[in-house]
């Protein structure tokens, strides 16, 4: 059985409030409400493609990270089969077929930005000296329990690989290309079993680049990627239900063929999804800041943040410049062992103004 909400045309205009409860003002409430169930509990869902690319990258990334040990060699033939899924398996490198490739749904121009990365990993990986400023290598953390590979700025190849391949793939397919006019402006009433409408099927792609099961927001154990990272920013902006939330609610307009609803959900779902990463890039730059002079540790926080800032272009409807971004990777500064907390706090601070997260930059 299926427990719904229904959810007015006037909550959705306001990202605030979409958190699937009616309206208690009248004044506030149009006439007409649609039915929105409390997970993405829809008929015909289907997004396997989704899934084997982000399998994909997971193996990828553990391959990756296999290179943090010591002695590990990467193989860039083999980084670059996974990358393109040569025959069907990364020739023989993924423990599964598929007929999907991350590289072909990638944003073109970023393309040899990510293939930069995997040739950094390798080169990186190569090395026998300790990472040190100037040295790629392997640096330990305090404990000596742990070691991650970085390159002789301090960027580490596994974190720039990952993230940047889920701004570039999983973000840019999902907010940009799937929840674009191309794919939208499509049938709407032949039924395929399993698929639904094609209109139904591409919004269902959309939600599976999120990296969540069907029965988010109640399930945050089974998440990864995208649906991870909304969920460990949950507790300061409510990312969950307010970007779920928007998810389903196109959906449940598609499937009363409301477009005007459904784009209205659109506009919702990419700015919720856009807090999400400017909210991971503050966070990522507060832990930057805290570990300040811990190399181990801060090259890796500003990896991802670094990661994550560039991930904010790939939204149509952004709410930052791509002159911005570039302004706050410069506050940042490229090499990460000479980075400063002021450098730091002024790139944090600069995405807080833009994105309204002043009240709560330092809580992320």
């Amino acid at each position: 059985m299926h427990f719904y909400k229904s959810i007015s045309l006037s909550l959705i205009l306001s990202a605030a409030l979409i958190t699937g409860c009616e309206d208690d003002d009248p004044s506030n409430t149009l006439p007409e409400l649609i039915d929105v169930p409390e997970t993405y509990s829809f008929e015909n869902v289907s997004y396997t493609g989704q899934t084997d690319r982000q399998n994909q990258m997971e193996e990828m990334t553990t391959y990756v990270k296999s290179a943090n040990a010591e002695g590990v060699v990467l193989d860039l033939e083999v980084l670059t089969a996974m990358w393109k899924n040569t025959g069907d398996n990364a020739n023989g490198n993924f423990s599964f077929s598929s007929t999907k490739q991350l590289k072909d749904k990638c944003f073109a121009p970023d393309q040899p930005l990510i293939e930069s990365y995997l040739r950094m990993a390798v080169n990186a990986s190569e090395s026998t000296e300790f990472g040190s400023n100037g040295v790629a290598g392997r640096i330990t953390s305090a404990d000596g329990s742990e070691a991650r590979l970085y390159d002789e700025n301090g960027w580490e190849p596994a974190q720039l690989i990952e993230k940047t391949i889920m701004g570039a793939v999983f973000y840019y397919q999902a907010v940009t290309i799937y929840m674009g006019s191309e794919k939208m402006d499509v049938d709407n009433e032949t039924v395929v079993p399993g698929e639904g409408t094609e209109m139904q099927h591409h919004w269902d792609e959309a939600y599976g680049y999120l990296g969540a099961t069907n029965d988010f927001p109640e399930d945050t154990e089974n998440v990864r990627f995208w649906a991870n990272y909304c969920n460990g920013r949950d507790p300061i902006i409510e990312s969950n239900e307010k970007l779920s939330g928007a998810l389903r609610t196109g959906r449940a307009a598609i499937d009363i063929d409301d477009l005007e609803i459904r784009d209205q959900a659109i506009t919702v779902a990419r700015e919720e999804w856009e807090k999400v990463v400017a909210a991971t890039a503050i966070h990522y730059l507060n832990d930057g800041i805290q570990n300040l002079a811990d190399d181990y540790e801060r090259n890796h926080d500003l990896s991802e943040a670094y990661a994550f800032i560039h991930s904010l272009m790939y939204n149509e409807e952004k709410s930052i410049t791509n002159a911005e971004i570039e302004e706050v990777k410069a506050l940042m500064g490229e090499n990460f062992y000479e980075v400063t907390a002021e450098g730091l706090t002024a790139a944090r601070d600069k995405l807080a103004v833009i994105f309204g997260m002043e009240d709560v930059k330092t809580l992320l």
